[in-house]
């Protein structure tokens, strides 16, 4: 992953380079050269063509260079504010969320279409971009690679163990910003997850897997299907230590000695 999906700086854009657009409006970081016949059409899923770099100068003084796409032949303008130097001199990435590249999303086709991996999270999607109940810690088989959005770039499609289809975006690259981003590592892993995890039983990992947490758990195994809490207090008391754990979005656990005795999910 690291070997074929690192960020590009726009210097190494060559022309002719394809980019699918990823939402159905277009961004206002583009302007087209001439009017639009169709203002309101949908650009979700056209391709975009780098056509190279051009030097604007402002009022006569600094020179500045835009980025010029040609789709459907209109061509587009992309201001980058900076000059060439600027731009040689910081490997310089132009903040475009709904472009991604297509020789991108190719390699990534090739490289993983019917890879067995393990997914690490229950997040899943539909065709149609809704949240289904997904499992994870189990082996899936990825089946294509899409493009997603333009706050996640990258969209996977795989079947799970049971015949179960299922979608998860993000992005391939590596070094990408995990505030906005989820990289794949955080998404699969070429490892099972129960290697390391023997101690814990069959019908604990099946919970695990889905996300759920039932009486008698270890805090290990209530963070591994629940995540790490929000929130955490511990309140010393003459039968031991008790501990709440509170999420995000309401759920609550409480332990008595390490054990879970309590929660809403």
């Amino acid at each position: 992953m690291e070997k074929n999906f690192t960020s590009q700086s726009c210097t190494q854009w060559k022309q002719g380079d394809k980019f699918v657009y990823l939402s159905d409006d277009l961004s206002v970081l583009l302007h087209p050269e001439t009017p639009l016949d169709n203002p309101n059409q949908s650009f979700k899923n056209k391709i975009f063509t780098f056509e190279g770099m051009t030097e604007e100068s402002i009022l006569g003084y600094k020179s500045y260079v835009n980025l010029i796409f040609d789709c459907e032949g209109i061509k587009y303008r992309f201001e980058t504010g900076k000059s060439k130097d600027d731009i040689n001199k910081t490997s310089y990435k132009p903040l475009l969320p709904d472009l991604v590249q297509l020789s991108v999303l190719e390699k990534a086709r090739e490289l993983l279409s019917g890879k067995k991996l393990y997914i690490r999270t229950s997040i899943w999607y539909n065709n149609k971009g809704y949240e289904i109940e997904g499992r994870k810690y189990i082996p899936v088989t990825i089946i294509d690679v899409l493009p997603g959005n333009n706050i996640l770039p990258i969209q996977f499609q795989f079947v799970d163990d049971i015949g179960k289809e299922g979608r998860v975006f993000g992005t391939l690259s590596p070094d990408a910003n995990i505030g906005q981003f989820i990289s794949f590592d955080r998404l699969f892993t070429f490892d099972n997850p129960r290697d390391k995890y023997k101690t814990i039983n069959d019908e604990n990992w099946s919970r695990i897997t889905s996300g759920k947490v039932s009486k008698g758990m270890t805090k290990e195994e209530c963070r591994l299907s629940l995540g790490r809490p929000n929130e955490v207090k511990r309140i010393p008391t003459y039968e031991g230590l008790k501990e709440q754990w509170f999420y995000n979005t309401g759920a609550y656990l409480f332990f008595e000695d390490g054990l879970l005795t309590s929660f809403r999910q």
